[in-house]
């Protein structure tokens, strides 16, 4: 199993312990979405993944810069992680979020091939089937990661505002996704219960 704390001296020394996230340091945030990702016996490179899903930026937050992420930034965050990892980090940084869910349409059909776009330049990422899961399942690493921790809280509650769809990702990625989101969403007194019974 991942140890994500060797991580923390390198996400450190990117400087994203200083990145205000919401309520809280961008650093927890990640290492919660990593937590959630092992939760949900996502693979070791996506939970890595999830660990600096938030280095470049995404569509929702801390993306002033994306435009420009330099080549020698992505270069360090390659050193630490390898490319295939950072790969993903990237285009889960670019990813336009629309793209993301018709994307997410098109693979639920038998044949149907996912269609992510560039959000800078509406260029196609090309990915295959199994790589857009994975960053399909980041993306509900993350979303989860954003449910409100306790009550009277100031951060959206990005799993209530959108839960017809995640509730469907969930379900799609099978039993460990399902249960993971059954434990993070518990807070909501089972409004978002998905019965693994009735799929």
């Amino acid at each position: 199993m991942l140890d994500a704390e060797v991580y923390r001296d390198d996400l450190v020394r990117l400087g994203l312990h200083k990145i205000a996230h919401q309520d809280e340091s961008l650093i927890d945030h990640m290492f919660r979405v990593c937590s959630i990702l092992q939760d949900m016996k996502a693979k070791e490179q996506v939970c890595v993944a999830g660990l600096f899903h938030g280095v470049y930026g995404t569509e929702g937050l801390h993306n002033d810069d994306v435009e420009s992420i330099p080549d020698h930034r992505r270069a360090e965050v390659r050193r630490v992680i390898g490319p295939e990892i950072e790969q993903m980090i990237f285009n889960f940084s670019v990813m336009s979020y629309a793209s993301l869910g018709k994307s997410f349409r098109n693979v639920m059909r038998p044949k149907g091939v996912p269609e992510l776009k560039d959000r800078r330049t509406g260029e196609d990422i090309p990915l295959e089937r199994e790589q857009f899961l994975d960053l399909l399942r980041m993306k509900l690493g993350d979303v989860l990661a954003h449910l409100p921790q306790q009550v009277g809280h100031t951060v959206l509650d990005v799993p209530t505002e959108y839960a017809g769809f995640w509730k469907t990702a969930a379900e799609w990625l099978g039993p460990d996704a399902i249960s993971t989101w059954n434990k993070t969403t518990s807070i909501t007194g089972g409004q978002l219960w998905i019965d693994p019974e009735e799929i």
